[in-house]
C-alpha cells in the first residue's frame, strides 16, 4: 500500500510581516497622567456662619480623559472664613473671603468663597418693660441683637436709638453691634408720669425696628397716716390727691429718720421714730367749728435741714363739712388744696425768700418772686399784668388766708387761691413751677390748662367755698438727717 504524501507550503511574506509586528507590540499602551483639575462650583457665597457647600474636583489626563482614583488634597487659604474637609465639604466660619484649593500632585483647582452674614433676626434681648423714676435713667440698658439665619451674632452693624414717646433722652444715639451681635443704650425717662415712654432701635439702612416700652413713676412718695377713720369715699379722695401730687412732684428727696415726741405734730400725733420717704402726713377728721367757716387746715410740722422741704405734716378736716363737700363734688379739690399747703405752698415761701412784701407785716402788694412761677404766670396771660408785682399773693382774709394763697381777684379759680369752686379748680403750671422754685423736681406736663381771666367755673351761680384759716400757724421744726431737731421756725 502506498504511503500518502503531505505537501508542505512556505508562508507568504505578508503574513510573516504581520506576525512579526504583533510579536513586537506585546498588547501595551502609554500610561494616563493627571494634567488638569476643575473644581465645581467655582464660587460660593454664604449668608450665615455654619452654612455648608459640597465641592467636587474633576481630574483629567493628557488626553482630556477623566482620571479616577487620585487622592485630592483640599485646603483653605483662611480657615477663619471657611474650612474644607478631606472630601471637599466647605463650611463658613466667619465673615470675609477665602480660596479653597483642590490639588493633585503639581496641579490645582480653585474655588472662591465669600461669607457675608445677612440679618435674619433683629430683636430686643434686654431692658424692655422697665419702670423707673421720672427723669431718671433706667437701671438696665436697652439691648438689641442682630443674628443670621443660623442664629449667629453679626458684628459691626449700625443701630440708631431714638426717643419715640414720653420725652427723656437716650445715649448713645448710634452704636455698632459688638462681637456678640449686640448694641446697647441708656434710656433716661421723661418727666411725664403715667404717659407712654418709648425708644426705638433701628438697624441702619433697613426697616428693621425694635420698640422698647417703659413706665415712668414718681420718685416722690407721700405717706398718709390716719388718726381718724375715713369713709371709703373719703379714703378714695385722699388716695387720689396723693396720686395727683405724686405726678406733679417726681424727684426723690433724701430719706430722713424722723424722731419726734408725741403731740409734736398736732395734739393727737403719735411719737415718731421711723424712716420717712419722702413725706409723712397725719390725717385727722374731727369737729372744728360746725358747718361752714373752717373746712380744714394743714401745714408742715417738720422740715429738712438742709433744703427746708417738708418731711412731716398734718391735715385736719371738719367732719361737719365733709358730707356736703363730698355731695357737691368739692371734697377732692379741698383735700388736694390742703395737701399742697403741707408740701409748702404758702406755708414755706418765707423759708426760701420767695414771699415779698407780706400783707400781715404791713406790705401792700405781697407777691411770689420765684422765676419759674413768674414765667408760668406770664405764659398764662399775665405778661401784661399791671396790678402790681408778680406773682400776686392774697392780701386779704387775715391770718390763715393772706400771704399763703394766690390772689383770688387775679388768679380766679386756680386751685391754690383762698377759694374752691364746686367745679373747675385747675392746678396750674404757676403752682407747679412755684414748687420747682422751692427746690422740688417737678413734672411740668402734669399741670392743668389755665388761662388768667378765663371763666372755668360751671356758671355764675356755681357754689364757692372760702377756705378760711386753712393754714396751720403752729411751730415748724427744723430736723437734720439724723432726726435731730436743730431749730424752730415761728409763723
Amino acid at each position: 500500500m502506498a504511503v500518502p504524501h503531505h505537501r508542505r507550503f512556505a508562508p507568504r511574506p505578508t503574513v510573516l510581516l504581520a506576525l512579526t509586528a504583533l510579536a513586537g507590540c506585546g498588547g501595551g499602551s502609554e500610561p494616563s497622567t493627571p494634567t488638569a483639575i476643575a473644581v465645581a462650583p467655582t464660587a460660593i457665597t454664604f449668608t450665615a456662619i455654619g452654612q455648608t457647600q459640597q465641592l467636587t474636583a474633576a481630574i483629567t489626563d493628557q488626553d482630556n480623559n477623566p482620571v479616577d482614583g487620585s487622592a485630592v488634597d483640599w485646603s483653605s487659604s483662611s480657615p477663619a472664613v471657611a474650612t474644607v474637609s478631606s472630601t471637599g465639604l466647605v463650611t463658613a466660619t466667619g465673615p470675609g473671603a477665602a480660596q479653597v484649593t483642590a490639588a493633585v500632585g503639581g496641579i490645582a483647582g480653585i474655588a472662591t468663597v465669600a461669607v457675608t452674614q445677612t440679618v435674619a433676626d433683629f430683636e430686643a434681648v434686654g431692658g424692655g418693660g422697665q419702670s423707673g423714676g421720672a427723669g431718671a435713667a433706667l437701671p438696665q440698658s436697652l439691648v438689641v441683637e442682630a443674628t443670621d439665619a443660623l442664629g449667629n451674632p453679626i458684628q459691626g452693624l449700625a443701630v440708631e436709638f431714638r426717643v419715640a414717646a414720653g420725652g427723656g433722652s437716650v445715649q448713645p444715639a448710634s452704636a455698632s453691634t459688638a462681637l456678640d451681635g449686640r448694641a446697647s443704650a441708656v434710656f433716661t425717662l421723661g418727666s411725664d408720669v403715667g404717659s407712654p415712654q418709648q425708644v426705638t432701635a433701628t438697624l441702619a439702612g433697613t426697616d428693621l425696628v425694635v420698640t422698647f416700652a417703659a413706665t415712668a413713676t414718681s420718685g416722690f412718695d407721700i405717706t398718709l397716716r390716719y388718726l381718724s377713720t375715713p369713709t371709703s369715699a373719703q379714703g378714695e379722695a385722699f388716695a387720689n390727691a396723693v396720686a395727683r401730687w405724686e405726678t406733679i412732684i417726681i424727684g426723690d428727696v433724701a430719706d430722713l429718720r424722723a424722731n419726734a415726741a408725741a403731740a409734736s405734730c398736732g395734739d393727737n400725733s403719735p411719737a415718731l421714730a421711723q424712716l420717712v420717704d419722702d413725706i409723712l402726713i397725719f390725717i385727722t377728721l374731727e369737729p372744728i367749728d360746725g358747718p361752714g367757716s373752717v373746712l380744714g387746715a394743714a401745714g408742715p410740722c417738720f422740715i429738712r435741714v438742709p433744703g427746708n422741704l417738708s418731711v412731716v405734716g398734718r391735715m385736719r378736716f371738719d367732719t361737719d363739712d365733709l358730707a356736703v363737700l363730698e355731695q357737691e363734688g368739692a371734697l377732692q379739690d379741698v383735700i388736694l388744696h390742703e395737701m399742697g399747703h403741707v408740701l409748702g405752698i404758702g406755708t414755706l415761701w418765707p423759708q426760701f425768700d420767695l414771699l415779698v412784701g407780706p400783707s400781715l407785716s404791713g406790705g401792700l402788694d405781697p407777691h411770689f418772686a420765684g422765676a419759674g412761677a413768674i414765667s408760668a404766670f406770664n405764659a398764662a396771660g399775665g405778661g401784661t399784668y399791671a396790678g402790681g408785682s408778680k406773682v400776686p399773693v392774697e392780701d386779704t382774709g387775715g391770718l390763715g388766708t393772706a400771704d399763703s394763697h394766690w390772689r383770688e381777684t387775679v388768679l380766679d379759680n386756680e386751685l391754690m387761691t383762698g377759694f374752691v369752686a364746686q367745679a373747675g379748680n385747675p392746678l396750674s403750671a404757676i403752682t407747679v413751677r412755684s414748687l420747682a422754685d422751692m427746690g422740688y423736681v417737678v413734672n411740668l406736663s402734669g399741670a392743668d390748662s389755665f388761662t388768667l381771666g378765663a371763666n372755668l367755673r360751671a356758671g355764675p351761680l356755681a357754689r364757692r367755698w372760702h377756705l378760711e384759716n386753712d393754714v396751720i400757724r403752729g411751730p415748724i421744726y427744723r430736723m437734720d438727717q439724723t432726726g435731730t431737731v436743730v431749730g424752730v421756725v415761728h409763723p
